[in-house]
């Protein structure tokens, strides 16, 4: 069965069971999986090994890239702190919840109206504030890029928990009667805690557990982690920092803009590839096996696609499952009943939004490099109806090639340009909005 039906007629209660990570059962059981992953192993090994060479051919010296690590990651210490705060006041937000759901059982019911009015305001202050202090919080530290792209991922992450657990269990506050607490049964703070946490954004009082925590995996898997940031360090100071770092140190030619864009493909793919498989594999299997939670389906074979819109859907089913039942049914259901191209564009412009504020707020500037190609490379698609063909997969993955080294060249291009051509003057509101390298005129 297509995905793009399974998608449209699956089941509006998502169901949890024990199984692996579709790229551990193929690692383990297939020697053709095992020998792909062997394969970057060695593209790994071999980059390192000629970066050293490199290095200390040129300086005397051998770093291996992890100085940019460092730079990276600058402030992490703080980062970490603010990350602790936000779980902290996210943990606020279950009392305030079961206060809410207490009153209320005590109100009547014009006073059940008023006090559900207030709430509700007060939740979307809440979301607002909570977004906007961290990115007050994000501008005046100035944490290194590693550091903001944790800190401000893990704030989406930790909203889209909240909003998923409050609007799972609002329905049992609404259901239960007036004026008694006899049949009000919230979850314990415990079961919230160990959702915040759990490697899933639905929400349920209990998930499928397994039986002992497999230390040995967890450790393998915090070191492929580490292995992968190693990795993107190595593919920037490799292809992108030697071929943009004088950006408006001198006039760049459209030719020297243009060539790269082709000849970076490679580390545009191994981009995609790395964040897939640090965020979506390493990083959750080890939450999962620390919490012994059993089901994880964190993707799906997002490789196979013929369209973005499949891409999107099997990509990450976590941010997947959360839009589907928290966003796309609501709209569907109550916004507007049984119209399926509102409820899509809705959760396709929410997710557009939050993806371009994640990356401003991690580059600092605004760049919509990624809104733009996906919109064209999707439209196009569409335009010449070759989403089932047989061809279409191929054509897909030479749109992902040529659109994500589109993306890396501009950002690391702006990036240098910011860098190297800091504006003396206060950047007006509509100047933040102007690419540095056109405002400096650092193109001939």
């Amino acid at each position: 069965m297509k995905i793009k039906n399974d998608v449209q007629k699956r089941s509006s209660k998502k169901e949890f069971t024990i199984r692996d990570a579709f790229l551990t059962t193929r690692f383990e059981n297939s020697d053709d999986g095992r020998t792909i992953y062997n394969v970057f192993v060695v593209i790994f090994v071999l980059l390192l090994t000629y970066t050293g060479l490199d290095e200390y051919t040129k300086t005397g010296g051998v770093w291996l890239c992890l100085h940019l690590l460092w730079f990276g990651f600058k402030k992490l210490h703080l980062a970490i702190l603010v990350w602790c705060a936000s779980n902290i006041v996210a943990c606020f937000s279950y009392a305030f919840f079961k206060f809410w759901a207490k009153v209320r059982l005590i109100l009547k019911l014009k006073g059940q109206n008023v006090w559900d009015k207030i709430w509700i305001t007060i939740l979307v202050f809440y979301y607002f504030w909570f977004l906007y202090g961290l990115q007050k919080i994000g501008n005046v530290a100035k944490f290194g890029k590693a550091s903001t792209t944790f800190v401000f991922m893990e704030q989406v992450r930790l909203l889209m928990k909240q909003h998923a657990f409050i609007r799972t269990n609002v329905p049992r506050v609404l259901r239960t009667k007036m004026h008694t607490d006899t049949n009000l049964e919230l979850p314990n703070f415990d079961k919230f805690l160990y959702f915040m946490f759990a490697p899933t954004m639905i929400y349920r009082d209990e998930y499928p557990r397994t039986r002992h925590i497999r230390w040995k995996f967890v450790f393998y898997n915090i070191w492929e982690l580490f292995a992968v940031t190693w990795f993107y360090a190595i593919i920037v100071e490799r292809f992108l920092i030697k071929t943009f770092d004088d950006m408006c140190l001198r006039k760049f030619t459209w030719g020297e803009i243009i060539s790269p864009i082709f000849g970076n493909v490679l580390p545009g793919i191994l981009f995609l590839l790395l964040s897939f498989y640090g965020v979506l594999h390493s990083c959750q299997n080890a939450f999962a096996e620390i919490l012994r939670f059993g089901d994880r389906m964190y993707y799906k074979e997002w490789w196979n696609s013929k369209s973005l819109g499949e891409f999107h859907r099997t990509w990450n089913m976590l941010v997947q499952d959360w839009l589907y039942t928290y966003v796309y049914k609501d709209v569907y259901e109550v916004v507007v009943p049984k119209n399926k191209k509102a409820a899509n564009f809705v959760v396709l412009f929410l997710s557009a939004v939050v993806h371009e504020w994640l990356v401003i707020n991690v580059f600092r500037f605004f760049l919509p490099v990624n809104l733009i190609i996906f919109l064209i490379t999707g439209a196009v698609f569409a335009a010449m109806g070759i989403l089932s063909a047989q061809w279409g997969n191929l054509l897909f993955l030479f749109g992902m090639a040529i659109g994500l080294s589109i993306e890396a060249n501009l950002f690391a291009l702006e990036s240098y340009a910011h860098d190297n051509c800091p504006l003396n003057e206060t950047v007006t509101p509509m100047g933040f909005y102007i690419p540095r390298f056109i405002a400096c005129r650092c193109i001939k």
